[in-house]
């Protein structure tokens, strides 16, 4: 199991202060010497600061300026390039719909506590995150998270198109702040707390707006890359790598049932089985596959074992253990003392 109190890089909090300054005339110097950190300690590459620290500095800024505001101003530090294979992925993506799919499949990469789902209607779009209940991320805000990364995503979408776009609306699940939001926007957009999803609503129109940068070539460059990575291939144009595909994006959710499946490919749960035998397959091999190989990968980013568990969308965390050593004959423990240590 991995230690709770989690570290967080110098940089990235000097990153924050910086930006708490120069655009809120934040009094650092006073928060420093609250936390009795030294300056100069901010500029040593081995220092880091307990996560709590930030989750103070955010507080106290909030209580100060009573303006949620700074959070839409704050996820502007969420860039592509900070994003590694995944940014570049979504630069070269050939229009908003495939940039935010491609965003969903690999978040796996950067995250491991949060997963985005985009989900799509007649009349609009979404992309919801979902949450695993354990402090597990760089950037846990606690109820601040949610509203960071739906912003987060919003800019790294506007980063990547020629124009800036608005959402329709926001949803959180948080409740309402102490302090008022005027006309209930928060940016100039309409955000409604209490629901029952966290998730950012666009108008369906935006779907196929193109990309600046978009390229095939190195998208399927940065792709195979990320494929690499995780050990799984899922973009390539047989059936059985769709179907891994969608249990990537849906890994975080209980139902990863061939009916599931299929009806996102547009397919009746026969007609999917039929096509898979053909490719010599079948639809419960490649959910083990994909589950097999994601387990070594999470193991190896030293995620706890009920998050390894409720990512793999397991319904309890002895049904993960049981799987896992049908795999490989040991414990998940076991596996990572043994090959990842």
């Amino acid at each position: 199991m991995t230690n709770n109190i989690k570290q967080i890089p110098a940089p990235f909090f000097l990153i924050l202060l910086t930006f708490l300054q120069k655009k809120y005339s934040f009094d650092t110097n006073s928060f420093l010497n609250k936390h009795h950190i030294k300056q100069t300690d901010l500029f040593q590459n081995d220092f880091t600061i307990d996560i709590n620290i930030i989750k103070d500095l955010l507080r106290q800024i909030l209580d100060e300026k009573q303006d949620y505001t700074l959070l839409y101003d704050l996820a502007k530090l969420s860039t592509p390039s900070r994003l590694g294979i995944l940014g570049y992925i979504m630069i070269h993506s050939k229009n908003i719909q495939e940039a935010l799919e491609k965003l969903c499949k690999y978040y796996i990469l950067i995250g491991k506590r949060m997963k985005p789902i985009f989900d799509e209607s007649e009349e609009e779009i979404k992309i919801v995150i979902i949450f695993n209940d354990t402090n597990d991320s760089i950037i846990d805000f606690e109820d601040y998270n949610a509203l960071i990364h739906l912003f987060s995503i919003l800019h790294l979408i506007n980063q990547i198109i020629p124009f800036e776009i608005k959402p329709k609306k926001i949803h959180l699940i948080q409740k309402k702040p102490i302090f008022h939001i005027k006309d209930s926007k928060i940016a100039n957009i309409k955000t409604f707390f209490e629901e029952d999803e966290n998730a950012i609503y666009f108008d369906k129109s935006i779907k196929k707006i193109k990309t600046i940068c978009a390229d095939e070539k190195l998208l399927k460059i940065f792709e195979k890359e990320a494929e690499e990575t995780l050990d799984i291939k899922v973009s390539g144009s047989e059936l059985k790598d769709k179907v891994s595909s969608l249990i990537l994006i849906s890994s975080t959710q209980l139902d990863i049932s061939q009916t599931s499946i299929a009806k996102k490919l547009n397919l009746s749960p026969r007609v999917l089985q039929k096509r898979l035998k053909e490719e010599n397959t079948s639809f419960s091999q490649i959910l083990q596959e994909v589950r097999k190989k994601l387990s070594i990968y999470y193991l190896s980013k030293d995620m706890d074992l009920h998050t390894i568990s409720l990512n793999l969308g397991y319904i309890d965390l002895s049904s993960f253990f049981r799987a896992f050593k049908k795999w490989y004959g040991i414990t998940p423990s076991e596996y990572k003392n043994k090959n990842l240590t």
